[in-house]
C-alpha cells in the first residue's frame, strides 16, 4: 500500500485497516454485550436485591424484637410419645405378619413334592467308611491290621451302684425287663462274687475251709493220695454225703416257697397295682351263648382273673358279654373269647349234638379305659327278652352297651376293631 493512498478516518469512505501478518501482532476480536445491563437502582430488576435486607438498608434501624416464652401444655409430649409408641407398635406388628406370610409361603414351597430335592447318596457311607481299603463298596474289607476297627478285645462296661439318695428312700426305682441270657449273666456274676468274697476270707482265716465236695465221679481222684482201707465204707459215705446235699437243697427250696395263702396275697396285690395303673373294659358280642362248655369256660376264667362283669343269654336275639379288669387280665381274656374257645362245637360231654353252631361267632364291639368299676363280680343271667336284658345291665348303669351290641356290624370295616391293637 501506498502512503499517498492514506486516506482520514472523516472521510465518507470506511478505511481499510492494515493486517498484521505476524500471528504474535495479531489482535482478537472484541466481543459485543448484545442485552442490555440490568439497572442496579431498580430493586424489580437487581438480581442481587434481598428483601429481607430491605428494613435495614432504607429506613431507621429498628430493634430486634425479644421472643416470649411459649409454655407446653401438661400432657403434650406424653401424647406424642404415646402416638410414636402406637406407631412402633404398628409397624411390628406389620413386620410380625408379614414374616409370618412369607414363613407360610416358604412351608407350602417346602411341602410341595415338586420343589423338594433328595440329595444323592453317597458313595460308602460314613458307618462302612472305616470298614473299606477305599472310598469305594467295591473294594477289599478291612477286618484285620493294626489300623483295623476289629480287635479279639470286648469292652465290657463297668457297673455302676445307684446313688445314695435313691438306695436311702427305700423305694425300689423302675426296674428294666431283662432277657433270660442278661438274668443269667447277672446271676452267675453275683455267684462268683460272692465265691470270691468267701474264698478270700477263708484265706484270711475267718472262715474255715470247705470240705471236699465227694461225688461219686470224683472220690478217687480226691482220696488218690490217702490210703483207703475199705474201699466199699468210703463209697458209702460219698452216696450218703450226696443224699445229704440233694435233702438240703430240697429242704431250702421248701422253706423259700409260698403257702397257698401267701400265693393267693401276692396275685390279689399284683393285680390290685395293676388296677390302679389302669381299668380296662371289654364288650364281647356272640351270635349264641348255649353251650356248657362255653358257659364254664366264659365264668371260670373271668373269675380266676379276677374280673367283674356279666354274661348275658337271649334266646331270641344273642349274647352280650361284659369284663372289667387290669389291662393284662383282660388282654388274656380277649385272647381266650376270640382264639381259644372253639364256639361253632356243638356237642356236649355225653356226645350228644344240641342246637346247631355252624355259623356261631364272638366279636369284640368295644374296649377302652375306665375311672371305675360298674360290677361287683361276675355272674352269669338268662334273659327272655331283650327288654329284661336291659333291666339286667340298668343295675350297673350299662344299658347301652346293649344296643350298641344291637347295631355292630361285623362287615363294617369302619366298626370293626383291632382286638389286639
Amino acid at each position: 500500500m501506498l502512503r499517498g493512498d492514506y486516506k482520514p478516518k472523516h472521510s465518507t469512505q470506511r478505511a481499510t485497516l492494515p493486517v498484521s501478518s505476524i500471528k504474535a501482532n495479531q489482535q482478537k476480536p472484541k466481543l459485543k454485550i448484545t442485552h442490555e445491563t440490568p439497572s442496579l437502582t431498580d430493586p424489580t430488576q437487581n438480581p442481587y436485591f434481598d428483601p429481607s435486607l430491605t428494613r435495614r438498608t432504607h429506613g431507621p434501624q429498628t430493634r430486634r424484637r425479644h421472643k416470649q416464652f411459649h409454655f407446653a401444655e401438661p400432657g403434650q409430649y406424653v401424647e406424642q410419645a404415646e402416638r410414636k409408641r402406637a406407631e412402633a407398635r404398628m409397624e411390628q406388628l406389620k413386620q410380625e405378619i408379614a414374616e409370618r406370610a412369607e414363613l407360610a409361603r416358604l412351608e407350602d414351597e417346602v411341602l410341595d413334592a415338586s420343589a423338594i430335592q433328595f440329595a444323592e447318596p453317597p458313595q460308602v457311607e460314613w458307618w462302612d467308611a472305616p470298614f473299606l481299603s477305599e472310598a469305594s463298596y467295591g473294594s477289599d474289607a478291612k477286618f484285620e491290621g493294626p489300623d483295623s476297627l476289629c480287635t479279639i478285645y470286648i469292652q465290657h462296661p463297668v457297673p455302676i451302684e445307684p446313688p445314695l439318695a435313691i438306695r436311702s428312700q427305700g423305694v425300689a426305682p423302675a426296674q428294666l425287663i431283662l432277657t433270660h441270657k442278661e438274668r443269667k449273666k447277672i446271676r452267675r456274676q453275683r455267684r462268683l462274687e460272692q465265691q470270691r468274697e468267701r474264698r478270700e476270707k477263708v484265706m484270711l482265716g475267718l472262715l474255715p475251709p470247705e470240705p471236699p465236695k465227694l461225688k461219686m465221679s470224683n472220690f478217687m481222684q480226691i482220696m488218690a493220695n490217702e490210703s483207703v482201707p475199705d474201699p466199699t465204707k468210703l463209697e458209702a459215705e460219698v452216696r450218703r454225703q450226696m443224699q445229704a446235699r440233694q435233702t438240703k437243697h430240697e429242704a431250702d427250696n421248701k422253706a423259700r416257697k409260698l403257702t397257698k395263702e401267701q400265693r393267693h396275697e401276692k396275685i390279689e396285690a399284683k393285680t390290685k397295682a395293676d388296677e390302679e395303673a389302669c381299668l380296662m373294659r371289654a364288650v364281647f358280642r356272640i351270635n349264641k351263648l348255649e353251650h356248657p362248655q362255653h358257659w364254664h369256660k366264659v365264668t371260670v376264667n373271668a373269675r380266676q382273673m379276677h374280673l367283674t362283669g356279666t354274661a348275658i343269654s337271649c334266646p331270641t336275639g344273642f349274647s352280650l358279654v361284659v369284663v372289667e379288669g387290669s389291662a393284662k387280665n383282660v388282654k388274656a381274656y380277649k385272647k381266650l373269647m376270640l382264639r381259644r374257645i372253639d364256639w361253632t362245637m356243638s356237642q356236649n360231654d355225653q356226645g350228644s349234638v344240641t342246637n346247631d353252631l355252624t355259623n356261631n361267632e364272638c366279636h369284640l364291639i368295644w374296649q377302652g379305659e375306665i375311672d371305675k368299676r360298674k360290677f361287683r363280680q361276675f355272674k352269669q343271667h338268662t334273659s327272655a327278652s331283650e327288654t329284661q336284658a336291659k333291666k339286667w345291665l340298668m343295675r350297673a348303669k350299662s344299658d347301652e352297651l346293649w344296643q350298641l351290641a344291637k347295631q355292630y356290624d361285623p362287615n363294617d370295616s369302619i366298626t370293626a376293631l383291632d382286638p389286639f391293637a
